[in-house]
């Protein structure tokens, strides 16, 4: 503190708005100096200056500097000045602080610093929320491009694994053909032949049954040779002259009336190269073999075809 009468006084205002704006507290204009006027001078007595008082620099409350108070050496006494009734003639007259004033300037001083802390936290606050969201979308971008990067090669992997496993099936599904392809070709070609033979001897043997079945009906029958020659006859044209040719032992069992009532075209004769039960007729161009042996083997090469 300071009770210099030359001190210059500086708006409270000033000196905050100083602080705001983040100037350094050392340059500022410490808040114990203020200008006071001088008392009007009393009637007739002339103002005197009082003594020069030696001067305390305040200590800097953000700086680092030694906080020793230094004593500076007083300034020089203004020499007497005469009496005057003029207010701008009269030299300014110090006035000593009081306990009040110097509680108020350390409120004062008090009051800027928590404005200044305040505006301080507000700004780190800021500068950290500035910094967390922008670490944050950092982060963010960070990971959603390193699980895009796993994913695709999860994918890629996997794309890999089926291609090899398709291969692979496809592989053994070839060989599993080739081989059932061949056995079944060498079941083919073992089986074919016995098949065949197979095949021959039941139609055989089913020709053979019924040849027989046909010749005992055929024996316990009287009108063999007669049923022969309508056979033949069913299969020859009615309008052209048609010779039958009948085993003389069958021609012989048919009766003279029922050879009558044949049409006029038709002559029956016996012939021992026609066997018994059948007959074999001639009608112009055509000739119609009605013996049972001949239907037989007509019969046995349709079903072996």
């Amino acid at each position: 503190m300071t009770s210099s009468p030359d001190a210059l006084p500086v708006p409270r205002t000033s000196r905050e708005s100083v602080l705001l704006r983040g100037a350094s507290a050392a340059s500022a204009t410490p808040w114990q100096r203020e200008h006071r006027p001088a008392p009007a001078a009393q009637s007739g007595r002339p103002v005197v200056p009082s003594a020069p008082v030696a001067t305390v620099e305040p200590i800097s409350p953000l700086t680092g500097a030694d906080t020793t108070p230094t004593a500076t050496r007083p300034a020089p006494a203004a020499p007497p000045a005469a009496v005057s009734a003029t207010w701008s003639e009269s030299p300014a007259e110090a006035t000593p602080y009081t306990g009040a004033e110097r509680r108020s300037g350390e409120d004062r001083r008090l009051r800027s610093r928590a404005r200044l802390s305040d505006v301080y936290a507000e700004q780190l606050d800021q500068l950290r929320e500035q910094a967390r969201s922008q670490g944050w979308a950092a982060g963010h971008a960070e990971g959603v491009t390193a699980a895009a990067g796993v994913v695709a090669a999860a994918e890629a992997a996997a794309e890999v694994q089926l291609a090899e496993a398709q291969a692979r099936w496809e592989r053994r599904l070839a060989t599993a053909t080739a081989a059932l392809g061949a056995a079944a070709a060498g079941l083919e070609a073992t089986v074919a032949p016995v098949v065949d033979e197979l095949r021959d001897t039941v139609l055989d043997a089913v020709v053979t049954l019924v040849g027989d079945l046909l010749g005992r009906e055929l024996a316990t029958t009287g009108t063999a040779g007669l049923d022969a020659v309508r056979r033949a006859l069913t299969l020859c044209p009615t309008d052209v002259p048609v010779v039958v040719r009948l085993h003389p032992d069958d021609l012989a069992e048919v009766a003279s009336d029922e050879l009558a009532k044949l049409p006029a075209s038709v002559t029956v004769l016996g012939d021992l190269t026609v066997e018994r039960a059948g007959a074999l007729a001639e009608a112009g161009t055509t000739r119609v073999d009605a013996q049972l042996g001949v239907a037989l083997e007509r019969v046995r090469t349709v079903l072996r075809s």
